[in-house]
């Protein structure tokens, strides 16, 4: 999900870092709102981040991007609103100590991975009212790294990249009948045939981080049912 250096245009750039600034100055009220003394969290987003930080560092390059664990599900149903600062700050530390994505390009890879994490709580919240908590769990990081190939396909565009590089992804598609006739759908949308292929690229990621959430969270909720907190038809889930 790491967007790198010299890829993206200064307007693109600048926009990623209004955008973020904006987003955790609302988040970062929303959370003051919601949790009261933040202080209290810093241990909890220490350890949240050190996951994101290791998980990040396992790539594997697929050309326009590459693959590697995010876990912005789990650091959206640990941390809610929180998300944010816990995946600015490990990626942050990732581009000083890895150069991993980059200083410049820090903002939009900050909102493509910490917007949906943020989203990704909501989306838990809101299945947690039907589902157990395995199911919401995995649904939600899913969901989370989808809605990052959205975004990242939205910068893509935005940028006015040339999607060459995909052109190997869409002729392998374009060989497997049930695909070939999506692309030749989408054929005439760059946007469209973008996302399609950013989404087959990244469903492996979205399965297993579904499966590795769907683990996790219920684990942490028997051991340490305080690092969730979310509350369903007035009562505590971890009760």
């Amino acid at each position: 999900m790491h967007i790198s250096e010299g890829v993206l245009p200064a307007g693109v750039l600048a926009a990623g870092w209004v955008i973020l600034i904006i987003l955790l100055i609302i988040t970062i009220g929303w959370s003051r709102k919601k949790f009261g003394n933040i202080s209290e969290k810093i241990p909890l987003i220490a350890v949240v981040t050190a996951a994101f930080f290791v998980a990040c560092l396992f790539r594997v390059p697929v050309p326009p991007t590459s693959l590697h664990l995010v876990l912005s599900g789990l650091v959206g149903i640990l941390l809610g609103p929180l998300a944010l600062i816990c995946i600015f700050i490990g990626l942050l530390l990732q581009a000083l100590l890895f150069q991993n994505g980059g200083i410049t390009v820090l903002g939009v890879n900050s909102v493509v991975m910490g917007l949906p994490a943020i989203i990704a709580w909501f989306v838990y919240k809101a299945l947690l009212k039907k589902k157990n908590t395995a199911v919401s769990a995995g649904l939600a990081s899913a969901f989370s790294i989808f809605l990052s190939t959205l975004l990242l396909a939205v910068v893509f565009l935005a940028a006015g990249i040339d999607f060459g590089s995909l052109n190997a992804l869409a002729d392998y598609a374009s060989g497997i009948p049930v695909l070939s006739s999506i692309v030749s759908a989408l054929a005439g949308s760059s946007f469209g045939l973008t996302v399609f292929l950013l989404f087959l690229m990244n469903l492996p990621l979205m399965i297993i981080e579904g499966i590795i959430c769907a683990f996790i969270v219920p684990f942490i909720e028997k051991v340490k049912p305080e690092m969730l907190e979310e509350k369903i038809d007035g009562k505590n889930r971890t009760d």
